[in-house]
């Protein structure tokens, strides 16, 4: 019997691994994606190693991963690049902070709403995002007012 719980309990973890690890990638993603929206062009590891608060290593070594499940292209010298899979990634997922920053600053009057709308980002189901589009009236801009991705 206690082997069925623990198996259950590694499969049950796994996935929450997994999860973790998808919310990881996302999060690399949203700053390669805001940075370049700033002008920083080509995006080192070291930039997003700042950004972040992680050491270079581990930026690199993720950096590695998103290249081999075609989301980036990375060369340590040249920075790093989008593949079109990890570009429109990154663009759900601003777009979803984004839209989350409008809601909770307009709507529910949050001052520091951008703290919470991190922790929505990832986890939002895509229905959800077009009725809070619409419930919003296609804002195109959020509250720091750089443009909400389509």
């Amino acid at each position: 019997m206690m082997n069925i719980k623990k198996d259950f309990l590694n499969e049950e973890l796994q996935c929450i691994i997994h999860e973790k690890s998808c919310e990881n990638e996302e999060m690399y993603l949203k700053v390669i994606y805001v940075l370049e929206e700033d002008g920083v062009k080509p995006v080192c590891s070291s930039h997003i190693a700042k950004a972040l608060n992680i050491a270079l290593p581990s930026v690199v070594e993720m950096l590695a991963k998103m290249q081999k499940k075609g989301l980036i292209k990375y060369d340590g010298r040249k920075g790093v690049f989008f593949k079109p899979k990890g570009k429109q990634t990154a663009k759900k997922i601003v777009r979803n902070l984004r839209l989350f920053e409008v809601f909770f600053k307009n709507e529910l009057k949050m001052k520091n709403g951008e703290k919470f709308a991190c922790k929505f980002e990832h986890a939002v189901n895509p229905e959800v995002i077009t009725a809070l589009n619409k419930f919003l009236k296609n804002p195109t801009k959020c509250p720091h007012g750089k443009i909400i991705p389509k």
